[in-house]
């Protein structure tokens, strides 16, 4: 399915543009050009992370007889859990060094704090949550095979419905103020929505579905903007959740133009390549947007309307040259 390659390569290519728009939207003068630069581009791939989640639901819900739930456990715990244990590692020691040699006055890392909380390093929270849901899968898989399609959609309906009024009811917080061991509660909806979408052909006119999703992109930046004026940039960043009112609609389009364009983005067998350095360009690209800051520049020193984009390329492709590099060293091939 070229539909699926493609959204693993869009979506993290976004996950780097969000992480470098947002060092624009936290820094920047509020309502400055720089400022709402950095919020178009961080609103407008807030879709990244339940796009993931989506592609997961597509691939792994698919009841299959032949594997039993100890061979699905062996197989992504050596995709899982070994990345997530060298990468936790490596980031904990990294945040060690720039305390020491770059911020030696900072208050001290509340290192075990941030463990136990699943947010080693920033970006790491996902493969706390994805851990957790992976764990839960074997079940939801018979969950899917005693019931309809009809009903999946129906139970993924209200899950959205409960999922937005619970962010909703708590603007000021997001989804992983929980413990993170049930931070996949909160994004069953899209792991079931991944699913439903692959096995049932919604036709959306493809205008209709363009409309929700650059109206839901400008109602995020905006909303954002008006609550961060009105109260502060936390209270505004309930529009920033991948579970906000503004969010959920925007990811759905999003998957849907990418599952109704089944076409490879360059050709099915650099697509494939470049999918499978998902997981290594995610883990890595933290790393090198803190060497580029600290060494190089950061978005807010040029035009950030430009700026972001070019940089967030960058970093993509130095991610994908070391990520390919790990995969082709017998030592690190298992981490990414």
């Amino acid at each position: 399915m070229n539909w699926i390659s493609n959204a693993r390569i869009v979506a993290i290519f976004s996950v780097v543009c969000l992480h470098i728009a947002a060092y624009a939207v936290l820094n920047a003068e509020l309502g400055t050009a720089n400022w709402w630069s950095g919020n178009l581009y961080d609103a407008a791939t807030r879709w990244c992370v339940p796009v993931f989640v989506m592609v997961s639901g597509a691939l792994l819900l698919e009841p299959r007889p032949q594997e039993g739930m100890k061979l699905f456990y062996r197989k992504r715990a050596a995709r899982v859990l070994l990345p997530l244990l060298f990468w936790t590692a490596f980031y904990l020691g990294w945040t060690a060094f720039k305390q020491h040699w770059w911020t030696p006055e900072a208050d001290p890392y509340p290192y075990l704090e941030r463990l136990l909380q699943g947010r080693p390093y920033f970006h790491l929270w996902f493969m706390y949550m994805i851990v957790f849901l992976y764990l839960f899968t074997p079940f939801l898989r018979r969950m899917v095979q005693s019931t309809n399609l009809r009903q999946l959609a129906a139970l993924t309906g209200a899950s959205f419905v409960l999922s937005a009024l619970s962010t909703l009811s708590n603007p000021d917080l997001n989804t992983h103020s929980a413990p993170f061991f049930t931070w996949f509660l909160s994004y069953l909806p899209y792991f079931l929505l991944g699913y439903v979408l692959r096995k049932v052909p919604v036709n959306v006119p493809r205008w209709l579905t363009i409309a929700v999703l650059l109206t839901s992109i400008a109602a995020t930046a905006w909303g954002f903007y008006a609550l961060a004026l009105t109260h502060d940039r936390q209270t505004g960043a309930y529009f920033y959740d991948y579970l906000s009112i503004t969010v959920i609609p925007m990811s759905i389009a999003l998957i849907l133009l990418l599952r109704d364009w089944n076409q490879p983005l360059i050709n099915s067998r650099i697509s494939t390549h470049l999918a499978e350095l998902t997981l290594g360009v995610y883990l890595i690209h933290p790393w090198l947007i803190d060497l580029m800051y600290r060494y190089l520049f950061t978005a807010l020193d040029f035009n950030a309307l430009w700026s972001i984009p070019l940089l967030a390329t960058a970093i993509y492709g130095a991610s994908l040259l070391l990520t390919a590099g790990f995969k082709a060293t017998p030592g690190l091939r298992a981490t990414v």
